[in-house]
């Protein structure tokens, strides 16, 4: 039997013009977010359809490392602590501060990357615009 135990917390939150959904993740591996956009307010069961049918779909980031600790609580006061957090979002309508955090290093990951990529091939269009200008110059000297 797999004793692989995966955490799932989805905060979906008005963001501008759209409502937009993080989704952390947190098992043995580590902590990793993942951010889509519903565009329209989506209703609970539009949510947890999306969960079952498109969860697959979702782009993680890399995984952080993180402690995980597993803790057997009564299921009542697991269900008080929901309700509390739920109220909490409700009130701040923003996603966890830690999720925000990943998500941000994510973007500057990914821009330096496409920074460094755009910058090498920038230079590898000059180096080839060089050369041709060098090859022109060799046959204009060629027929003299």
């Amino acid at each position: 039997m797999n004793n692989k135990m995966i955490s799932i917390k989805a905060t979906i939150f008005f963001e501008t013009r759209y409502w937009v959904g993080t989704f952390e993740r947190t098992d043995k591996e580590g902590y990793a977010v993942a951010r889509h956009i519903f565009g329209a307010e989506p209703t609970d069961p539009e949510v947890y359809d999306f969960v079952l049918n498109h969860y697959l779909e979702l782009k993680f980031g890399k995984f952080k490392e993180f402690q995980l600790q597993i803790k057997r609580m009564n299921p009542k006061r697991v269900q008080r602590e929901v309700r509390r957090e739920m109220e909490k979002i409700k009130e701040t309508s923003r996603p966890s501060t830690l999720a925000q955090d990943y998500i941000r290093e994510e973007l500057e990951k990914n821009k330096k990357e496409k920074k460094r990529k755009s910058s090498a091939e920038k230079q590898a269009r000059k180096d080839e615009q060089f050369d041709l200008k060098q090859e022109k110059k060799k046959e204009k000297h060629r027929g003299h």
